[in-house]
């Protein structure tokens, strides 16, 4: 009868108005959620259009010379490809327009020269594939960064239980509970750390 009472009473508080006063919630903790979220979108458009622009952002410079790499080799290997595919294809079109009395062994040297094609075809078309995916794995390590600069770091963390009512429910509110890691009174994200940044940002 007493867990029956309880419960009772708990979804009867879940029914008032949720208020900032009532469930401990100010203003403070949206806005420096919109700036976060601010703060990741600009690091992330950076990465999509600079290579090495979100790295550099997030402060990570270790790893803008390593994107540029890849993305550096990837481009090399285009351009050795496509120039070793023009002179294959050069030599395939030669060889098939030749007469095969004039050319000794001329269907193996035939079958030989479309396999050469092939291959610097593939490896053409592989390099671009790469070049697509550093790029690509550029974007998401600047994304994620960002994302693990507002991580709480502190050591002494503080857990706070609140109720809280159930969303997109008009008539009735169920009882609900937020788990929210805070050390009050102290900086406690990477990215708060870092006055420059806060600066940037």
């Amino acid at each position: 009868m007493r867990t029956l009472r309880i419960v009772v009473w708990a979804c009867a508080l879940c029914t008032l108005s949720p208020t900032a006063s009532l469930w401990g919630q100010n203003d403070a903790i949206p806005a420096q959620d919109s700036l976060e979220d601010l703060r990741i979108k600009r690091v992330t458009r950076l990465a999509t259009f600079i290579p090495g622009a979100g790295q550099i952002a997030n402060r990570k410079y270790w790893k803008a010379p390593v994107m540029w790499g890849g993305i550096a080799y990837c481009i090399s290997s285009i351009g050795f490809n496509l120039t070793q595919l023009d002179a294959a294809r050069a030599d395939l079109i030669e060889l098939e327009k030749s007469d095969p009395a004039t050319v000794p062994n001329y269907y193996n040297a035939l079958q030989t020269a479309r396999s050469e094609e092939a291959f610097y075809r593939r490896n053409r078309d592989l390099s671009w594939f790469a070049l697509v995916g550093v790029h690509a794995l550029s974007i998401l390590d600047a994304h994620v960064d960002a994302n693990l600069l507002s991580f709480d770091v502190s050591e002494n963390l503080a857990l706070h239980l609140r109720p809280v009512p159930a969303p997109h429910t008009a008539a009735l509110l169920a009882p609900g509970l937020v788990i929210r890691w805070h050390r009050p009174g102290h900086k406690f994200t990477n990215f708060e750390r870092s006055k420059r940044a806060h600066r940037a940002f």
